[in-house]
């Protein structure tokens, strides 16, 4: 593991996205609220709008197949298109052909029937959705990708295990790659799973080269920044103190003002909320006392991850098929290095629940 960190916080936003474009929280929230307003008299239905508003940032094809498919149906305002040439204000999403990186971008738009503009805007980017816009500057100076917060919690709300197999043949999913926690694949583990599949395109693109420590350690500045995995760690924290599952509660923009207010006890002490939510028990001030049946555990779970991230981001061909059974047969294992990049994230936890409050 020498050389190689796992960021958690960050108190610069994530390689590729421009400062002067990064909005302070409370004008991502009033973002947030014009949302929420548009699909009045449903603001206080928290579990509904958490749905609607995650779709404005995740909203293709494997969100509603796989990752959080009983949300599937929810109707949501804006045009979601996947494209294969550059677009302005278009997300890049990772695609490879031949092990070559060609991606696609996912473009959202105004449509003619929208109840606010009409078809004034038809066609055109909401500002909430330019510029990476849920990467966002907390009041104590680090980033955090709100749209992860809102993919997490909606994770939360429609819980199931993540398999390609239909429901009807659900229960055959062990014998097949599963991960046991969509909440997981949404958030942290996701993110890591990303780092590990662009070693293993990395290492292929390459001529079968591992690349070096410094190019892996941009990979994982990339792919799991600190904005992205503080956005993974809030969902489990704020989802065990807020209700997010009602239909009938607290808009989801006052609760994250709430959770973000000054001396707010909740998130004075996530990192170890988080780890109990994870399954890390036992901490003594240097170590968990299950760490070691944890990395065991999440070993498999990770390398099952890879496994769906090697599958959605390579093209759907024969060798595009064979690579994920290679990942779930563990093959590439020093390649992939899913046991340090497991516990870099805890060593990163770990050190962080040490350091003075």
């Amino acid at each position: 593991m020498a050389n190689l960190y796992q960021p958690v916080y960050s108190k610069e936003p994530e390689p590729g996205h421009d400062a002067e474009h990064v909005l302070e929280l409370k004008q991502f929230i009033d973002l947030l609220r014009e949302e929420e307003d548009y699909w009045s008299p449903d603001q206080h239905n928290t579990s509904l709008m958490i749905s609607k508003l995650r779709k404005i940032f995740y909203d293709q094809w494997g969100w509603n197949s796989e990752l959080i498919k009983d949300a599937a149906s929810i109707e949501t305002r804006y045009q979601t298109e996947i494209k294969n040439t550059t677009e302005t204000q278009g997300q890049e999403i990772a695609r490879y052909k031949n092990y070559i990186y060609t991606p696609v971008y996912r473009v959202v738009t105004y449509t003619a029937q929208d109840r606010v503009y009409g078809n004034t805007r038809d066609g055109q980017i909401p500002f909430i959705y330019q510029h990476d816009h849920q990467e966002v500057k907390l009041p104590d100076g680090t980033y955090c990708d709100v749209a992860h917060i809102l993919a997490g919690l909606d994770a939360i709300n429609y819980k199931r295990m993540v398999t390609p197999l239909p429901s009807f043949l659900s229960f055959l999913a062990k014998l097949f790659p599963h991960v046991d926690s969509n909440v997981d694949v949404v958030t942290w583990i996701g993110d890591i799973a990303s780092s590990s599949a662009d070693f293993l395109f990395d290492y292929l693109k390459n001529g079968d080269r591992v690349i070096s420590i410094e190019e892996q350690q941009a990979v994982i500045n990339s792919d799991a920044p600190g904005s992205d995995m503080l956005g993974d760690i809030e969902p489990y924290v704020i989802a065990h103190h807020y209700d997010v599952s009602t239909s009938n509660g607290m808009r989801i923009t006052d609760i994250l003002t709430d959770y973000y207010s000054d001396q707010n006890a909740f998130r004075s002490r996530r990192l170890l909320t988080f780890c109990e939510l994870i399954g890390l028990q036992g901490w003594n001030g240097v170590t968990f006392s299950n760490e070691t049946a944890w990395l065991t555990y999440y070993h498999k779970q990770l390398r099952d991850a890879v496994t769906f991230v090697a599958f959605s981001q390579n093209e759907k061909s024969i060798l595009g098929f064979l690579l994920p059974l290679k990942i779930w047969f563990n093959m590439y294992q020093k390649v992939l290095r899913l046991d340090t990049l497991l516990q870099l994230f805890v060593q990163e936890l770990k050190r962080l629940l040490n350091q003075p409050k």
